[in-house]
Order: C-alpha cells, then sequence, then structure tokens
C-alpha cells in the first residue's frame, strides 16, 4: 500500500464536545451513559479510535475486545503491509490464474467496481501503478515524463479487474501489471464492521474513527447526536488538526462519514503542490477540490465517493452524490481568502455551524 494514496489523519476530525475528560463529571450529566475513552488502535496504516456509551465498564471491554478482532481479521485480508493477506496474494498472482478470496475481500471488490462503473472510471482501485508512478516522482523531485504517464496507464483500468461470482469468489486480472490499492474504500469498510462488531447489549451508542473516516449510531448524548468537525482545509496548521477551528460542524447518528482531499497529503514537485489523489483516467493529479466531504447510511459508500468527487470535480462530482439515495456532500473549493462552498441539496440538515 503506497503512502501516497493513504488517507493518513484524512481531513474529518472528531470533535466530541462534552464528556470525555472527566468520568464523574459524565455520569453526572449523562444519565443512563458511562462515557468509555478506548484505546488507539491500528490497522492498514492509520489509527483507530472507539468511541462508546455504555451502562457498565465491562461491557465496554467486551466491545473493544470485538474491536480488535475485527481489525486484525480485515488485516489479514486486505492489508497491502502484509505479503501473507489475500490481496497481496491477489497482486502477485492474479494475473497468472484466478485467487479465490474470502467473500469478505471478494464483497468489497464487487463494492469498487460498482463505484467504478457510476463514475465512470473516476473511482478505480486498479490505479496501484500509478500511485507508484508518482510516488517515485516525489521522491525524485522529477515530473514523470510522458511516455513513462503512457506506459503506466496501460496497467490501470478497473474492466481488468475480473471478479467470479459470490460461489467461487475467484479474482483474476486480464492483463499483466494490474495492481490493486484498496485505500479509498477499505477503511470505510473496516468503519462499518467495527461499528457492527459494538453493537452488543449494553452499548447505547458508538461512534467509529479509522483514519478519519467515521461510522455512529445513536447519540453521544441523550437527544443530541454525535458532532463531527469538517477539517479547514485552508487552515496554516492542517498537520495538527485539534488545535484550529473546524471548517464547519454537522450532526449525525446512524450514519458514515468520510473526508478526501489535497491538503494535508500532497505531492511537491518543483515548487507545486499536487493532490495525492490521481485522477485513474488521465494518470495526472485531480487538483479539483482541496475539500470533499461525504455523508452516507454506511462509511464504505462514503470512503468511495469522496474519492470519486474528489476526481469528478464539483459539477459531475455532486451530480453523482443527488443520483443517491440518502447521500448528501460538502465540496470546499477557492483560496484561503475566498473558501466556496458547493452543498448537494439535502446536506444542510446536518450542518450545524460553520467556525
Amino acid at each position: 500500500m503506497k503512502k501516497l494514496y493513504t488517507k493518513w489523519h484524512a481531513l474529518v476530525f472528531l470533535v466530541i464536545l462534552i464528556g470525555i475528560v472527566l468520568s464523574a463529571w459524565v455520569l453526572n450529566s449523562r444519565p443512563h451513559y458511562i462515557a468509555v475513552n478506548s484505546a488507539t488502535f491500528m490497522t492498514m496504516g492509520t489509527f483507530a479510535q472507539v468511541q462508546l456509551r455504555c451502562d457498565n465498564q465491562d461491557v465496554a471491554k467486551e466491545a473493544q475486545a470485538r474491536v480488535m478482532k475485527v481489525l486484525q481479521e480485515i488485516d489479514r485480508m486486505m492489508s497491502t503491509y502484509r505479503d501473507d493477506s489475500e490481496l497481496s496474494l491477489v497482486n502477485r498472482m492474479a494475473a497468472s490464474e484466478p485467487i479465490a478470496v474470502s467473500p469478505e475481500t471478494f464483497g468489497i471488490l464487487q463494492k469498487a467496481q460498482h463505484y467504478s462503473r457510476i463514475s465512470k472510471g473516476a473511482f478505480d482501485i486498479t490505479v496501484s501503478p500509478l500511485l507508484s508512478m508518482w510516488d517515485e516522482a516525489k521522491e525524485k523531485g522529477i515530473w514523470p515524463s510522458q511516455a513513462e504517464l503512457t506506459e503506466v496507464l496501460q496497467k490501470v483500468g478497473y474492466q481488468y479487474l475480473i471478479l467470479s461470482d459470490e460461489e467461487t469468489c475467484e479474482v483474476s486480472f486480464a492483463r499483466e501489471g494490474i495492481q490493486l490499492n484498496v485505500n479509498a474504500i477499505a477503511k470505510g469498510y473496516v468503519v462499518d464492521k467495527a461499528l457492527d462488531a459494538v453493537r452488543i447489549p449494553g452499548v447505547m451508542a458508538a461512534l467509529v474513527d479509522i483514519g478519519g473516516e467515521i461510522a455512529c449510531f445513536g447519540q453521544d448524548q441523550p437527544g443530541k447526536d454525535w458532532v463531527i468537525g469538517v477539517q479547514n482545509p485552508f487552515s496554516e496548521d492542517n498537520d495538527n488538526p485539534l488545535s484550529q477551528s473546524p471548517f464547519c460542524l454537522i450532526r449525525v447518528s446512524n450514519m458514515g462519514v468520510a473526508t478526501s482531499g489535497d491538503y494535508r497529503r500532497y505531492i511537491e514537485l518543483e515548487g507545486h503542490k499536487l493532490s495525492h489523489i490521481i485522477d485513474p483516467r488521465t494518470g495526472l493529479p485531480a487538483n479539483k477540490l482541496p475539500s470533499v466531504t461525504v455523508i452516507s447510511p454506511k462509511a464504505v459508500d462514503a470512503d468511495a465517493l469522496a474519492t470519486a468527487v474528489s476526481v469528478l470535480g464539483i459539477e459531475d462530482g455532486l451530480a453523482l452524490v443527488e443520483s443517491i439515495p440518502d447521500t448528501e456532500a460538502l465540496l470546499i473549493a477557492g483560496t484561503r481568502e475566498k473558501p466556496q462552498e458547493y452543498f448537494s441539496s439535502g446536506f444542510n440538515k446536518y450542518k450545524i455551524g460553520k467556525m
């Protein structure tokens, strides 16, 4: 998994406004809730945090253990940091013969192919060779040549990823050189699975945050949904998001939230800052939008759409979002001096303020 495409410290960060510091204060102010701050876990090259609202500490411990188990299982299947993962095996062998994978891995590849089709290739998990090319360019400080770009583009295309059926769960490549990178969808999938794992008796509400991809159920406080801050892409201190005010606040429950953008992860070449998000259709950095936040019932969908919209741009990106039920988006464009906001038709029902 190339660091160029990893959404490490993604643009959305959690703003918990009340009750995560003093347990005694929590018990006095939150009837029926005990706030539990979990340890920070590591998975797929990024961090994972879980906020639980429970009726006792033993339930919280059990829920945390279940999350750890889920993270380990999915890391074993989909991490490209591990040579023994299913995805690494696919990348090594699928051009030579069909590779059988677990139903879970097969399902995420199916989901990725769905978003490739509806975005007309703006989202594409076969982008890995392009990510490697730009990662190398960043290290060398030299732009890729047109000849190199043309050559690498021959190794990219979701149509070359062949999936069998759900009974055999086999994966193959129709062309040599195809490599998969699921970063733009896998974290959302992991968030959803982790959230499902903590839905046990005694857990009344939970929020899971993996690398800035978020999913939640229930309420942060009785009668009050979870509040999340959308990071300001034009802040002067984006390496330390908790030290600066968010661009805006949103309030959600039983939803997934993902943000993609180019202001913390970027390629710097010859004095130019380029997006780390690569357009799989052209092979070039997608510099249309500094920040895209998507809200959808599942984090896996929000995750994939945030990347797709970043590539598509304002008009086509919003059109895609509007075509999907129960899904909304905030697109931030412009400059620090003149920021511009673009919303899908139903986004304002989640927005509660601008800092």
